[in-house]
C-alpha cells in the first residue's frame, strides 16, 4: 500500500491522488487503507516518512555503531547512507517529486516529517562533524557544517533523474556507488579537516 501510495503521490501530488486510486493500484480495497491508516492525511504522512527513510537509507544509520570506529569511519558510514546505490529504479526521483509537490502545494505533513525524521538525521550529522570542528565551535557553525555535509551527498539524489537519462557523466549504479562514497568521503574529509585547523 505504501509503495502504491508513494507512486501516486509522487505522480499527482497529495490533492490529486485519491484513496480510491491508491487502493486500485495496491490491489486492495478501500476499507483496508482506512483500517491501517485511518485517513488520507495519515497515509500521506506515513508515505513521506517511509520515503525519507528509504532515501537516506535509515537502516544504514540505525545499524551503524555510534561510538566505535574512527571519526573518518563514522563519516564514511554516514555518507554511504546518503549516496544512492543506484538511479536505475527511480527511487531518488520519486522521493524528490514527493518533496517538490509538498513545496508547491504544502499540506503541513512536512512539519511532522521534520520532527520525526529530518531533525534526528541532522542531529546525527552534527555528531558526525563535531569531532572535526574546534572544541569551541558555535552551535551555528556546527549546524552549518552538518547541513553542508548532507548537501554534499544529496546533490547526487537531486540529480538522479538527470544521471539516469544520461545527461550527467556521474555513474551511481551499484558498481560505482562505493567509489562515489569514497570520493565524497575524501572530499568531505579535506573540507572538514581544513576547517578544524
Amino acid at each position: 500500500m505504501l509503495e502504491a501510495a508513494r507512486g501516486l503521490f509522487a505522480e499527482r501530488g497529495f490533492h490529486n491522488a485519491t484513496v480510491r486510486d491508491i487502493a486500485a493500484r495496491a490491489n486492495t480495497n478501500l476499507a483496508s487503507i482506512n483500517y491501517y491508516f485511518r485517513s488520507k492525511d495519515d497515509l500521506y504522512r506515513e508515505v513521506l516518512s517511509h520515503s525519507f527513510r528509504k532515501a537516506v537509507d535509515a537502516d544504514e544509520f540505525d545499524d551503524a555503531p555510534h561510538d566505535i570506529g574512527s571519526r573518518e569511519d563514522r563519516l564514511k558510514v554516514f555518507i554511504r547512507g546518503l549516496i544512492p546505490r543506484s538511479v536505475e529504479d527511480g527511487e531518488s526521483d520519486q522521493h524528490m517529486r514527493l518533496l517538490a509537490w509538498e513545496m508547491l502545494s504544502p499540506t503541513g505533513a512536512l512539519d511532522h516529517i521534520e520532527e520525526t525524521e529530518i531533525k534526528p538525521h541532522l542531529e546525527r550529522a552534527k555528531e558526525i562533524v563535531r569531532p572535526f570542528l574546534a572544541s569551541d565551535a558555535s552551535p551555528m557553525d556546527l549546524a552549518a557544517a552538518a547541513l553542508w555535509l548532507v548537501g554534499q551527498c544529496l546533490i547526487f539524489r537531486g540529480l538522479a533523474e538527470r544521471v539516469r537519462l544520461g545527461f550527467m557523466p556521474v555513474q551511481t549504479d551499484a558498481d560505482h556507488a562505493e567509489r562515489l562514497v569514497a570520493l565524497v568521503t575524501d572530499l568531505s574529509l579535506r573540507g572538514l579537516v581544513s576547517k578544524s585547523l
